[in-house]
């Protein structure tokens, strides 16, 4: 059995083969629908299997018969594989000759799609998912882009959960009902035409892979966003203890500072907590002296205002304090001349 790779066209279209010295079967094509695959790093369309004879031609062309790209078969081959690129989205027709020139074999007709779909990862607080979006589906057939395809939603069993029928062109944000999830899934959302999944190859894989993307979807958030919540109000409670404490902690040093007044000085360190302390009880006290000092002074003032009135409103004391200091005087007058 020889297999390889061999380059066929001066646009790097190549062709790989599997086979004996004579043709296993009939010589023929088979051209399967697709969608434009990757090969090479560059745009690719698969024409395969291929049984053919060496010397014998084939050609590839497109809607309107313009040759896409030719080859000759240099070995007989079984189940062959030739990777043509493409112009873009549209219909193609591979065609099997005896030679260049010469009369037809084989032909084969595929439509190659230009298709794109994409799925991201998907959360819900209500502990059950029954709705998953899909962000894009695309299906480009090069003419009207009206062919009609679904998406197909399926789990990691391939269980289907849900599609999104007769859809067409580009489409965004497509909501597909599904069975309940109830718990993290990984889906994988896949288009589908005429009932059958497409594909395209993948120079990764090596072979032809379905046009698809997948994420997880998690339909139970709602326990951890309470858990999230929770643990937030518990922090909240322990740094409102922690600052608490920390405070009164603070102020008792403080406190404590102030007393041990010896222990700071061989320190070299000084309490600013305790000497504002001090100076605050320092204040408080000269405040109070001030207030009593001002309340005796109103007393007084409210006594020789007492006085005065009292002495204002007795008139005739006064009169008999001056004769009574009038009289004694007189007798010691008299006095002292005898």
């Amino acid at each position: 059995m020889l297999a390889g790779l061999m380059v066929l066209s001066v646009i790097a279209m190549s062709v790989a083969f599997a086979g004996g010295a004579a043709a296993a079967t009939e010589d023929s094509v088979t051209f399967n629908d697709q969608a434009i695959g990757v090969y090479n790093g560059s745009d690719t369309m698969v024409v395969g299997p291929i049984y053919a004879q060496k010397g014998q031609y084939l050609e590839v062309t497109d809607e309107s018969g313009a040759v896409v790209d030719e080859t000759v078969i240099p070995v007989n081959a079984t189940d062959a594989a030739i990777f043509a690129t493409p112009d873009g989205p549209g219909e193609y027709t591979a065609t099997l000759y005896t030679e260049e020139g010469g009369d037809e074999i084989d032909d084969d007709d595929a439509m190659v799609y230009d298709a794109t779909i994409e799925l991201s990862d998907q959360k819900s607080a209500k502990g059950t998912l029954e709705q998953v979006t899909v962000d894009t589906a695309s299906l480009l057939d090069g003419d009207d882009n009206d062919t009609e395809f679904d998406v197909v939603l399926t789990d990691a069993d391939g269980n289907e959960l849900g599609r999104a029928t007769e859809l067409t062109g580009t489409n965004e944000d497509i909501t597909i009902d599904t069975s309940k999830i109830t718990a993290q899934t990984e889906v994988t959302a896949t288009i589908f035409v005429d009932d059958e999944p497409l594909q395209a190859y993948d120079e990764d894989a090596g072979n032809f892979v379905p046009v698809s993307d997948s994420a997880t979807v998690d339909p139970d958030m709602k326990n951890k966003h309470d858990e999230k919540g929770d643990d937030t109000k518990h922090d909240k409670k322990k740094g409102d203890k922690d600052y608490t404490e920390k405070g009164e902690k603070d102020k008792s040093d403080a406190g404590d500072d102030a007393a041990d007044g010896d222990d700071s000085t061989e320190s070299g360190v000084s309490n600013d907590a305790s000497t504002d302390q001090d100076t605050s009880a320092e204040t408080n006290q000269d405040q109070n002296v001030d207030q009593s000092n001002d309340q005796d002074a109103n007393n007084d003032q409210d006594e020789d205002a007492s006085q005065s009135n009292s002495g204002d409103s007795m008139p005739g004391f006064g009169v008999g304090v001056a004769l009574v200091a009038l009289l004694g005087a007189a007798m010691l007058a008299f006095r002292q001349q005898n």
